[in-house]
């Protein structure tokens, strides 16, 4: 299954609905009105797995299912789209247990991710910040980058909302529950705004799920205490600001749902996420 369109994040804070088409092989490709689509699969949650959404759409091939990513929300919101029929799958940022499993769901977890603190590309000299570091740039007490080894110029940041799943993780293992972050910073409620403000915003830092493309964005990513953002030390259990991502759907799907989480369970579907610099749940 092939993206048909890129799914965008407007400044607005409304995500263009992105419609994932069946892969067609390069000698039989066919028209757009020559395709049957028999089934409609809707995603919609929170938009740190989106990503994850189309490597499998893009690896998944059967030319009559069409899979349709609904503008993004949240967690919750993922789940009361799949208890109200609204959506097929909901995509979730949180781990959740047997006995948290909301009602009407099952849930399954795909991912492990890691959340990163990154820099705009200008902030240059500063490739590693310590924990005390990261505390005085969030309660204000660091305001020049030169005070951290960067270059002369005032620190600008960009935080996400306390309801998002990357702050409460980056509370959780560097700031601490009741940490009091300057009133300077700029809140986002997004994180795909949060990584086009720190693109755009010269000397900005913040928070932000990795995706596979975050290289290619012209930002820093930092190591913490040393200890560099990646696979390995995600595994070893070096770094700890990992997320998890995974799915809930209905107790009882629709035949086409169900053939795309039985994919998302196969070897090829972890084959596709295995490529990138997520790290695969064992279900």
């Amino acid at each position: 299954m092939k993206l048909k369109n890129l799914l965008i994040p407007l400044i607005g804070g409304i995500l263009t609905l992105v419609t994932l088409t069946s892969c067609i092989g390069e000698n039989n490709a066919v028209s757009e009105s020559q395709k049957t689509i028999e089934e409609e699969i809707k995603i919609g949650g929170s938009s740190e797995g989106y990503p994850i959404m189309e490597i499998l759409a893009d690896a998944y091939e059967n030319d009559s299912i069409e899979v349709t990513l609904m503008p993004n929300s949240q967690s919750s919101g993922g789940i009361r789209g799949v208890q109200d029929g609204v959506i097929n799958i909901g995509v979730i940022s949180q781990e959740i247990t047997i006995t948290e499993t909301p009602e009407n769901v099952k849930y399954i977890p795909v991912v492990k991710n890691f959340v990163v603190l990154i820099t705009n590309e200008n902030v240059q000299g500063v490739s590693n910040l310590n924990t005390e570091q990261i505390k005085g740039i969030y309660n204000g007490t660091i305001t020049n980058w030169k005070e951290v080894g960067g270059p002369d110029a005032e620190i600008v940041l960009l935080d996400i909302a306390e309801d998002e799943t990357e702050k409460e993780v980056f509370r959780e293992h560097y700031i601490g529950k009741n940490f009091q972050i300057t009133s300077k910073a700029i809140i986002f409620q997004d994180d795909d705004l949060l990584l086009e403000g720190i693109k755009t915003t010269p000397y900005s830092i913040g928070i932000i799920s990795n995706w596979e493309n975050l290289k290619e964005d012209n930002v820093n990513i930092l190591s913490i205490d040393n200890v560099a953002p990646n696979k390995v030390n995600i595994q070893n259990g070096k770094y700890k600001m990992t997320q998890t991502i995974g799915i809930v759907f209905s107790p009882q799907p629709t035949s086409g749902t169900q053939e795309f989480i039985d994919f998302l369970l196969s070897q090829k579907g972890k084959e596709a996420l295995e490529s990138t610099d997520y790290i695969v749940e064992n279900n």
